[in-house]
C-alpha cells in the first residue's frame, strides 16, 4: 500500500476479505463460506465466557485503511504511519507462525514489534490497548499479553513459490507487502505456539487484520 490508495480498489478488497479469513488458500472450503463477523460472533461469546472484552462500533480510529496511527487515550493521533514509514522508522522482525486459520502451515511474516511502538510512545501505562480496525471491529489487548507474548504488526509476508508463479512476487524478491486479502496493510500477529490452548478460539480476536489505530485504555 502506498500513500495513493486507490479507494474503489479498496472497497472491493474490503467487501471481499471482510468475508472471508485471511490466507483464504489455506483454509478448508466451509472456513471460507463463514463470513468474518460470524465468526466474531462466536468469539464475541466465546469471550463472553471467559470475560475478555470485545465489541463492534465506533472508535476513535481513522478511516484511512492505509495508513495505522498510535494514539493517546483520547484518541489524539502521536504517530501516523504508512507501511513504508514504518519499515523506515521501526525495526523489523520475523515471525514464523501458524495462525488460527491456516490448518498447521506456518507463515513467515515480517513487521514492527508492537510493544517497540508503544514504548516509543510511552502509553504502556494502562492495563489494556484499544485496537481498532477499518471494519469498525474494536477489541481490548491486555499490556500483559503484549510485554508476554511479544506480538508484531504485520506489514509484509515472506513470498511463496506459488506468489512468483502468479506474479505478485518476482524471481527474486523475498517478501511482499501484506495485501487487503492477506489481512493487511497492518495485522496484529502473534506466535501461535506461545499462546495458551485456551485463547483458540476464545482470544482469536487478538489477531486483528486490517487495523487503523491502537491506543491505550484502562
Amino acid at each position: 500500500m502506498g500513500l495513493a490508495l486507490d479507494i474503489k480498489k479498496t472497497e472491493e478488497s474490503m467487501a471481499k476479505a471482510v468475508s472471508e479469513e485471511p490466507f483464504p488458500a489455506a483454509i478448508s472450503n466451509e472456513d471460507k463460506g463463514a463470513s468474518r463477523a460470524w465468526k466474531y460472533l462466536a468469539f464475541f461469546f466465546a469471550a463472553l465466557w471467559i470475560g475478555s472484552p470485545l465489541w463492534y462500533g465506533t472508535a476513535f480510529a481513522n478511516d484511512d485503511p492505509a495508513v495505522i496511527q498510535m494514539q493517546d487515550t483520547s484518541g489524539k493521533p502521536l504517530g501516523t504511519f504508512t507501511q513504508e514509514q514504518l519499515r523506515q522508522q521501526f525495526p523489523m522482525h520475523d515471525l514464523v507462525t501458524e495462525t488460527p486459520w491456516t490448518n498447521g502451515a506456518k507463515v513467515h511474516f515480517r513487521g514492527p514489534s508492537l510493544q517497540e511502538m508503544i514504548a516509543k510512545y510511552k502509553i504502556g501505562d494502562k492495563a489494556n490497548l484499544e485496537v481498532a480496525a477499518f471494519d469498525n471491529f474494536i477489541v481490548k489487548v491486555t499490556m500483559e499479553e503484549v510485554v508476554e507474548f511479544a506480538p508484531i504488526i504485520a506489514i509484509e509476508r515472506a513470498c511463496t513459490d506459488a506468489d512468483k508463479q502468479s506474479g505478485a512476487c518476482t524471481k527474486d524478491q523475498n517478501f511482499r507487502p501484506l495485501s487487503l486479502d492477506d489481512g493487511g496493510p497492518f495485522y496484529i500477529v502473534w506466535p501461535l505456539s506461545k499462546l495458551p490452548k485456551a485463547y483458540v478460539p476464545a482470544r482469536n480476536t487478538i489477531w486483528v487484520w486490517f487495523v487503523t489505530s491502537i491506543r491505550p485504555v484502562d
